[in-house]
C-alpha cells in the first residue's frame, strides 16, 4: 500500500520538480517540444529524460518514505539527482522540502553516518527558496556513491518559520535509477 500511495505521489512530484527543474536548464522551447518521457520506476525512485542533443536532460526522483514533523503544511517534497551532458553536468544532487528554507539554514544529508552539506537557494537568492543544492560539488560522485551502499538517507534542515524539518528517504532502487539515468544520459 505505502508503494502505490508513494507511486501516486511521486506521479505529482514529477511535474512540480520538472517544471522547477527545466526552468533553471532548459529553453522554453525545447521543453515544450520534448516533454519529460518516463523511463522507469526503481522501488523507490523513478526515471525521466527530457529534450534532446546538447539540451538533453535526465534526471532521477525519490520522495520520503518518512517526514517530520507530522501535520506540517507543506507542497511537494523530493530528491533529485540530474545529468545534463550537453553542459557538463552529472550527478547533481537537489532536494526541495515543500516550503522555503530560513536564510539561517544550514541543511544537510547523512547517510550510514556520513554527512553531507547543502546550501539553499534563499541564501543564493536565485528564486527557488524550497531548494537546497549541495554545498561542494565534488561531493556529487561521494553522495552518490554513499546512496547506493546505503539503505536511508536523512534530510535535514530548517524552514522559513524555524521548523526543524526531517525528511528520511528511501535509497532501495537508487543503484538501477542511477544505472537508467546513466544509460538515458551516458558521459560524453
Amino acid at each position: 500500500m505505502l508503494k502505490k500511495s508513494f507511486s501516486k505521489t511521486l506521479n505529482s512530484a514529477f511535474f512540480a520538480v520538472a517544471l522547477s527543474l527545466a526552468a533553471m536548464v532548459s529553453a522554453p522551447v525545447a521543453q515544450a517540444a520534448n516533454p519529460q518521457q518516463p523511463i522507469g520506476t526503481y522501488d523507490y525512485w523513478r526515471v525521466f529524460v527530457e529534450g534532446s542533443g546538447a539540451a538533453k536532460y535526465c534526471f532521477a526522483l525519490g520522495e520520503p518514505v518518512s517526514t517530520l514533523p507530522k501535520g506540517a503544511e507543506r507542497g511537494k517534497i523530493f530528491m533529485s539527482i540530474a545529468h545534463r551532458p550537453g553542459q557538463g553536468v552529472r550527478n547533481e544532487v537537489a532536494v526541495s522540502i515543500g516550503y522555503a528554507f530560513s536564510s539561517e539554514s544550514n541543511p544537510f544529508a547523512k547517510i550510514d553516518g556520513e554527512s553531507f552539506s547543502f546550501f539553499t537557494g534563499v541564501r543564493a537568492q536565485n528564486g527557488a527558496d524550497d531548494w537546497a543544492w549541495l554545498l561542494n560539488l565534488k561531493d556529487q560522485k561521494r553522495l552518490v556513491a554513499a546512496m547506493k551502499k546505503g539503505s536511508e538517507m536523512i534530510f535535514k534542515g530548517t524552514s522559513a518559520r524555524g521548523t526543524l524539518t526531517t525528511d528520511s528517504y528511501s535509497l532501495r532502487g537508487v543503484t538501477a535509477a542511477m544505472k537508467a539515468l546513466d544509460a538515458a544520459c551516458p558521459a560524453p
